[in-house]
C-alpha cells in the first residue's frame, strides 16, 4: 500500500506537468493565430484605435495645437468623429474613428518619439514593445512564485494563463497602454515585497497619475503604514502635475480637469465597460451594448452604485482588520491580489483591457495558496479556474447580441468577465479570513 502511494506521489507532478504543458501548447498556438490576425479589424476591435488617439494627440502637441488634444464629448463617449482631432486622425492614414486623449498632456512627451514614423510603423513598434512587456511580466511572475517546487512547471503555467487571456490580447490590438500598466504594477509589487518602498512609491504615483482608480493601493499602504511609500508616491504625484503644468501651461490642464469631470457624470452601458457600473447600467437601462452612447446617471441609480461600492470596499476592510503583526508578510500577497481586483470591480469605467490584472491576482492566490493541504486546494483551485474562464475566454460580442438580441440573459452573460472577478475576490476575501483565524489561533496557542 505504501509503496503504491509513493508510485503516486511520484507520478503526480509528470501528470500535473503533462496537463499544463498541453495548455501551454494550447495557448501558444492560440496566441499566435491571435497575433497573425491582429491586425483584421471586426466590429467590436480595430487594430490601434486606442494608440492613434496619442498619436493624434502628440502630433497636434508638436504642432502647437494643445488645445485640440481634448475633445468635446458629444454623441460617443469614447471617440471622436469631428473637429481637428478626427481630421489630424485621418490625415495619418487611420481608417476608423479614433478615440479619445484622456491623459494628462506630460505623457505625450514620450509618446511624440512615435509621431518621427508613419502610424502603421508606430503601430508596429507599440506592438513590440508591449510583447516586451509582457515576456518581463511572466519573468516577474515566475519570480514571485520561485518558493515553489517546478520551475518549469511554474513558467509553462504562467506563460498559458497570460497568452490565454482574451483582455491582454483586446490590449494588444487597441494599443492600450494596460499592459505597460500591468507591468507597472508587478514592478510595485516587486518593490514592495523587497522593502523597496522608496520605489515602490514612485512606480505607484505614475500610475495613479495615469489612471487614478490605483489610489486605492495608496489608501491600502496607508492603512499598513507604509509612509516612506506614501510619500514618496505623494512627490511623485505633484512632480509629475506641476512638470505637466510648467511644461504646457495651465489652460490646457483646466480643460483637462473639466474634462475628466464630464467623464466622470456620464454613464456607458457597452459591452466592454466590465465594471459594477456598467452591469448595473446594461441591467437597467435599455442602451445598446455594442455602441458608446453616454448615458446621464440619475441620483438614485448613483446612490445604489455607491452603496455597493461602499459595501465591497467594507468587505475588503473588514478582512484587512486583525492580522497579527508577526504575520503580515505572510498575507500580503493576498492583500495585494484584494487590492488589484478591488480597483477593477468599483470604478465606474474599467474597460475590458484592464482585467490583465486579474492574471496576476490569480497567479499570487495560487501562489499562496498551493502549499497548503491538498485536498482543500482540489477545492479551491476549480473556482478560481473557472472564474478565470469567465475573464479569459470571451466570445464574439457582436455575433453573440445579434444572436441572442439584449434581453436579460444576454445583459448577464456579456458581464461574465465581471462575474469572474467578483468570484475570484471573493475567494480571495475568503482565503484571506480563513488565514486571519489560523493565525490568530496559532498566535494565542
Amino acid at each position: 500500500m505504501a509503496a503504491t502511494e509513493t508510485t503516486l506521489s511520484k507520478k503526480k507532478p509528470f501528470l500535473i506537468g503533462s496537463l499544463i504543458a498541453l495548455l501551454t501548447i494550447f495557448s501558444l498556438a492560440s496566441f499566435f493565430i491571435q497575433l497573425g490576425n491582429i491586425k483584421k479589424n471586426d466590429s467590436t476591435a480595430v487594430y490601434g484605435v486606442d494608440l492613434i488617439a496619442y498619436y493624434t494627440a502628440a502630433q497636434l502637441i508638436e504642432k502647437g495645437e494643445i488645445s485640440d488634444i481634448y475633445s468635446e464629448i458629444k454623441d460617443d463617449f469614447s471617440v471622436v468623429n469631428s473637429g481637428k482631432f478626427f481630421e489630424t486622425a485621418k490625415r495619418s492614414g487611420f481608417q476608423g474613428i479614433p478615440t479619445r486623449y484622456v491623459y494628462l498632456p506630460l505623457f505625450l512627451a514620450p509618446l511624440k518619439l512615435l509621431t518621427k514614423f508613419s502610424f502603421c510603423t508606430a503601430a508596429n513598434l507599440w506592438l513590440i514593445l508591449n510583447l516586451i512587456c509582457v515576456i518581463t511580466v511572466v519573468s516577474l511572475e515566475w519570480y514571485f512564485t520561485k518558493n515553489l517546487p517546478y520551475p518549469f512547471i511554474r513558467l509553462m503555467f504562467i506563460t498559458s494563463l497570460n497568452l490565454c487571456s482574451f483582455p491582454l490580447f483586446y490590449a494588444l490590438k487597441l494599443g492600450q497602454t494596460s499592459i505597460i500598466v500591468y507591468l507597472v504594477v508587478c514592478f510595485i509589487y516587486l518593490f514592495t515585497i523587497k522593502n523597496r518602498d522608496l520605489i515602490g512609491g514612485i512606480f505607484l504615483g505614475v500610475i495613479i497619475t495615469l489612471k487614478f482608480s490605483p489610489l486605492l493601493f495608496a489608501l491600502y499602504f496607508l492603512y499598513r503604514k507604509r509612509y516612506t511609500l506614501i510619500i514618496s508616491c505623494i512627490l511623485t504625484v505633484v512632480t509629475i502635475f506641476l512638470t505637466s503644468i510648467i511644461t504646457y501651461g495651465l489652460p490646457i490642464h483646466k480643460i483637462y480637469w473639466d474634462y475628466l469631470c464630464g467623464l466622470s457624470n456620464l454613464g456607458i452601458a457597452a459591452w466592454s465597460n466590465q465594471s459594477l457600473d456598467a452591469f448595473l447600467l446594461r441591467l437597467f437601462t435599455k442602451s445598446s451594448f455594442l455602441h458608446f452612447s453616454p448615458i446621464k446617471v440619475t441620483t438614485f441609480f448613483s446612490l445604489v452604485k455607491y452603496a455597493i461600492t461602499l459595501s465591497v470596499i467594507g468587505m475588503l476592510y473588514l478582512s484587512l482588520r486583525g492580522k497579527p503583526k508577526v504575520n503580515q508578510q505572510r498575507s500580503y500577497p493576498l492583500e495585494f491580489s484584494a487590492i488589484t481586483l478591488c480597483l477593477l470591480i468599483t470604478p465606474s469605467i474599467s474597460w475590458l483591457h484592464y482585467f490583465t490584472l486579474v492574471t496576476l491576482s490569480t497567479i499570487l492566490i495560487i501562489n499562496f495558496y498551493f502549499p497548503i493541504r491538498s485536498y482543500q486546494a482540489w477545492i479551491v483551485i476549480p473556482f478560481i479556474g473557472i472564474s478565470y474562464a469567465m475573464i479569459s475566454f470571451h466570445p464574439d460580442q457582436a455575433s453573440l447580441i445579434a444572436l441572442l438580441g439584449q434581453g436579460l440573459f444576454t445583459k448577464f452573460l456579456i458581464s461574465f468577465p465581471f462575474f469572474g472577478t467578483c468570484l475570484i475576490f471573493i475567494i480571495n476575501l475568503s482565503l484571506m479570513r480563513i488565514h486571519q483565524t489560523t493565525t490568530l489561533n496559532s498566535y494565542t496557542l
